[in-house]
């Protein structure tokens, strides 16, 4: 089961530092949702943990070893990462841009086979998106390109899954398609998935482990029951809010007060 890892990381662009000397253990096999604040480097500390972003100091840390002595081929068949805001190539359909998921598997030896073939097919049946293979990507909506671009993440077929807002322009029922597919790939293959979401109650929900990245480290990090309180919520994201079992799910449910406080 693949790990993965930072050992005293520190992140910036420029002469801004955005990340500075993190340690974080992300637990293999599991769920884990990064959460904080607009511009608090949840991205960037997801762009180094795919090897994106080469760090100031430290290192990230892949099965055991610094990501960046690694050939790059090989990561991508360890790892998959779904950017903020990816660009497809003008003209491209749905099914060639899902299958380029499997470029880090060719080589010049082992070309396009049947098993390339059917993880496309069976990403695109997952995603909900075998009726628009043969579309052009360039004439979806938003929310169906969302779910092109993570058929393309899945097609990769790696241990470890990073998605930066991976429901962003999807409605709420596909949200939680999404998030519901993201857990049956994670309960039922045992692939570890790190994503960024901005929906706590969401992220509450389906993390198994949640970490809050403020003040340029991890402020808080552990399973979401023993971390999301009204104290964090305060510090991360300057809201005064109350902190409730959900009714149905039991996981922590924040209600946002706003400039409208109850009494």
């Amino acid at each position: 089961m693949a790990t993965l890892a930072t050992r005293d990381l520190t992140l910036g662009y420029a002469r801004q530092t955005i990340i500075e000397q993190l340690a974080l253990q992300l637990p293999p096999g599991k769920v884990s949702v990064l959460i904080g604040s607009n511009g608090c480097g949840k991205s960037t500390l997801l762009k180094a943990l795919a090897r994106l972003l080469a760090p100031r100091a430290g290192a990230v840390v892949l099965n055991g070893q610094d990501i960046r002595e690694r050939p790059t081929a090989q990561v991508a068949r360890e790892l998959a990462i779904l950017p903020q805001t990816p660009q497809a190539p003008e003209g491209i359909s749905v099914r060639q841009l899902v299958a380029l998921g499997r470029h880090p598997h060719q080589s010049w030896w082992q070309q396009w086979s049947p098993e390339d073939e059917a993880k496309v097919e069976r990403a695109m049946a997952l995603t909900g998106v075998a009726t628009l293979a043969d579309r052009p990507v360039d004439d979806l909506s938003g929310g169906q390109r969302q779910r092109v671009w993570i058929a393309m993440t899945l097609a990769q077929d790696t241990d470890l899954l990073l998605l930066d807002e991976p429901t962003t322009y999807l409605d709420l029922a596909h949200q939680i398609d999404i998030l519901d597919l993201l857990r049956v790939l994670n309960r039922e293959q045992g692939k570890t998935v790190i994503m960024v979401l901005h929906d706590l109650n969401l992220a509450s929900r389906y993390a198994d482990h949640m970490v809050a990245v403020h003040r340029r480290t991890a402020y808080a990090q552990g399973a979401p029951a023993q971390i999301l309180n009204e104290a964090l919520v305060r510090e991360v994201f300057g809201l005064e809010c109350r902190i409730i079992a959900d009714p149905f799910f039991g996981t922590p449910m924040c209600v946002p007060f706003g400039r409208q406080v109850p009494q």
